[in-house]
């Protein structure tokens, strides 16, 4: 049996939670239970079982309710949180008007009731003044559990919280020994090239030169591994497509994040370089050509 997420819903539901509309309209307040049965359904519903005509138009049929008309198309909702890759939660979704919900079903759902605002004003500001309308419209219909959206995004990445921060101080550590071995390399090769660099001197090298071949060195090193590095991270997110699912709003080949990665890395390289750099550029030509 097909299924889908059902939901009783407001008409500015879809306006305050920013949900964008595809197609159609969505529900107003003459959709109540004198008017035809019409629910609105998600981007997901839509593609799955109107794949080939516009859902617009389109009837479905809700177990114990009965038969109702598309009227719009809004974009799909990860309910549970960002996180959630669950399929058991992550279905489509139909939102339906509870001005069309029958008598017999509202002491089941007012019970359950969710209010949810948008305003700019500060949440102890603006919860005295929701709590007073709730208790003007029903004085035994008790408010609690109230949250801000960010709390609720938040409380929802708590389990991938600890493992990205995890994940985090090991590329930190990861920088700085790759920073420390580039600066032991460079170090190195400086230390091989002494006499190199008081010839070149002796001949009318200034400091600027030395110091830029130096860092020029480094900066090749660290092309070179950040390109290798590059491409091995796009076969990797294409091999381990199934992961995937641990990232929000960002592609595994997201070409921002290898940008800005990538720029990190090579300054990271630079600074490793920099210092045995600028110990070259400073000998002195008589005691570098003496160096054994």
């Amino acid at each position: 049996m097909p299924r889908a997420l059902f939901y009783w819903t407001g008409p500015d539901y879809v306006s305050t939670m920013e949900i964008p509309l595809l197609r159609g309209r969505f529900l107003t307040r003459a959709d109540d239970v004198q008017a035809e049965q019409v629910i609105v359904i998600d981007s997901m519903l839509a593609a799955s079982y109107f794949p080939d005509r516009d859902a617009v138009g389109q009837t479905v049929t809700i177990p114990h309710w009965g038969t109702a008309r598309v009227i719009g198309v809004v974009g799909h909702v990860r309910h549970w949180g960002l996180d959630s890759s669950d399929p058991l939660h992550d279905k489509p979704q139909i939102y339906a008007s509870f001005y069309q919900l029958l008598d017999q079903w509202v002491p089941t759902f007012r019970s359950d009731l969710t209010i949810t605002v948008r305003t700019s004003l500060d949440i102890s500001t603006i919860i005295p003044a929701i709590k007073s309308a709730v208790y003007g419209a029903s004085g035994d219909q008790p408010v609690y559990n109230v949250h801000t959206m960010q709390e609720l995004v938040s409380a929802s990445m708590a389990t991938q919280r600890f493992p990205m921060i995890l994940l985090s101080a090991f590329a930190v550590l990861a920088l700085l020994l790759a920073s420390v071995g580039i600066y032991g390399v460079i170090s190195y090769s400086m230390t091989q090239r002494v006499q190199e660099f008081g010839i070149r001197m002796a001949l009318g090298a200034m400091q600027w030169d030395v110091l830029r071949m130096v860092l020029w060195q480094g900066l090749r090193l660290a092309v070179a591994g950040v390109t290798i590095g590059a491409a091995a991270a796009l076969i990797l997110t294409k091999a381990l497509s199934s992961f995937s699912h641990l990232l929000y709003g960002v592609r595994g080949s997201d070409p921002s994040t290898l940008i800005a990665v990538s720029l990190v890395l090579i300054g990271a390289a630079i600074l490793a370089s920099y210092v045995p750099a600028r110990r070259a550029a400073r000998l002195d030509p008589i005691i570098a050509l003496r160096h054994e």
